[in-house]
């Protein structure tokens, strides 16, 4: 079998025909995210979103122009998700406003919290964003930060403390 295949290799029209349906492939896939993308979240600009993205609750979320969310990233938008203009979020990125009310008796009950993501943002691969911040415009999380708390615009945000690289 392995001496067939490197025979059919040798040709040239068996090598075209395979890169085409490769790309055939690869455009069927561009198309059937964008179309999965505006179907789950109808109030998405001009964006495009990975098709490996988990959407949550899509009627709740509001997505600008020239945003870019990239593969297994999650959007749970249990309240209203807002995101600015020319956002991107890199891989593995998280962003949930549920959460669970740690103050009462188990079972815990879940409560949920608007997040704002201003214009110009980057987050960074395998972050976590949770209910109720707001990240200023054109600030930077680096990779793996977890968000507890408002950012400021223009921070650079790192490591498990969030340390604010602007401000030291």
């Amino acid at each position: 079998m392995k001496k067939l295949v490197r025979l059919l290799s040798n040709f040239k029209i068996i090598r075209w025909i395979s890169l085409f349906f490769i790309k055939l492939n690869w455009i069927a896939s561009r198309f059937w995210s964008h179309f999965k993308f505006k179907a789950l979240v109808p109030n998405s600009g001009d964006s495009v979103c990975h098709h490996s993205v988990e959407i949550k609750y899509g009627e709740n979320i509001i997505i600008g122009d020239g945003v870019a969310i990239g593969p297994n990233s999650c959007l749970g938008a249990k309240s209203k998700i807002t995101i600015g203009n020319n956002v991107t979020l890199s891989r593995g990125v998280m962003v949930e406003t549920a959460a669970l009310n740690l103050s009462l008796d188990p079972p815990y009950k879940h409560y949920s919290k608007p997040i704002k993501i201003a214009d110009g943002v980057w987050i960074d691969a395998d972050c976590l964003i949770l209910a109720g911040v707001t990240i200023g415009k054109n600030a930077l999380i680096g990779a793996g930060t977890v968000i507890t708390k408002d950012v400021e615009e223009n921070a650079i945000i790192v490591g498990a403390r969030n340390r604010n690289l602007k401000m030291e």
